[in-house]
């Protein structure tokens, strides 16, 4: 339980869509919505190259340096299409067509998560970024990937093997101001296995899209994440992407 708490996080794209979900959700589907295409002069620009897109993710990601001090990268992954096709396979069509480059997430925890656990406190920070090279494109899979997260369980599996029951997991709504094009945010409260222990576990998660690019800003403790601690990173992380 000493080397991590929180294992690493996939990319969320249901949460790139703006939502209007009701009440907590246990078995039942998740609503999200689909959001706004692209604006016309976003539709007219000039796409993304990769090159830009390694540069966007090097200065938008949370890093230990944006968190209180003693903070460290639990992981830090970053994707590419065929990397994304590997992790999963019906992906395949949908990147290409929608034009994705790269995705990057990176997971950030305190010096010594048990005790912050038990404590109450937050155990992990992260963000995941994916860049597509239009705005268009980041639209088309952000809704098509909202329509797959309507059903059971479904937006729980997007954080792979984390939790154990991804059924069983607890989705509710949060209120938060709207961020970027499109937003959501959300908990799911549900059971993970840490080194044959199981325990409770809480995420909150901010999802959206700015642009070309879709982004999920989130946090992980025993119980409810602070929303007012996440929210400057939040806040932080759609800085960057908006830089020129």
């Amino acid at each position: 339980m000493r080397r991590t708490v929180l294992p690493g996080v996939l990319v969320l794209a249901a949460l790139l869509a703006t939502a209007a979900c009701g009440g907590s959700k246990k078995s039942g589907a998740t609503a999200i919505a689909p959001i706004a295409g692209a604006t016309a002069a976003a539709a007219a620009a000039t796409p993304m190259t990769i090159d830009q897109a390694r540069a966007l993710l090097a200065r938008a990601s949370l890093e230990p340096a944006d968190l209180p001090a003693g903070w460290k990268v639990m992981s830090d992954t970053t994707t590419d299409n065929a990397a994304a096709a590997a992790a999963d396979p019906s992906s395949a069509a949908s990147n290409t067509r929608c034009g994705r480059l790269l995705g990057r997430t990176v997971a950030d925890q305190p010096a010594d998560p048990v005790p912050a656990f038990i404590s109450g406190q937050t155990v992990s920070y992260f963000s995941s970024l994916t860049v597509y090279a239009t705005a268009a494109g980041a639209t088309d899979c952000s809704n098509e990937a909202a329509a797959r997260y309507q059903q059971p369980g479904e937006l729980a599996k997007a954080f792979g093997t984390l939790f154990t029951d991804p059924k069983a997991v607890v989705v509710k709504p949060v209120t938060f101001p709207a961020t970027g094009d499109g937003s959501f945010a959300a908990t799911l409260a549900g059971k993970v296995n840490v080194s044959g222990t199981i325990i409770d576990l809480t995420v909150l998660v901010v999802g959206f899209r700015k642009g070309n690019v879709t982004a999920v800003v989130g946090s992980a403790a025993n119980e409810a994440p602070p929303m007012a601690d996440l929210t400057p990173l939040v806040n932080l992380v759609l800085r960057r992407i908006s830089a020129e």
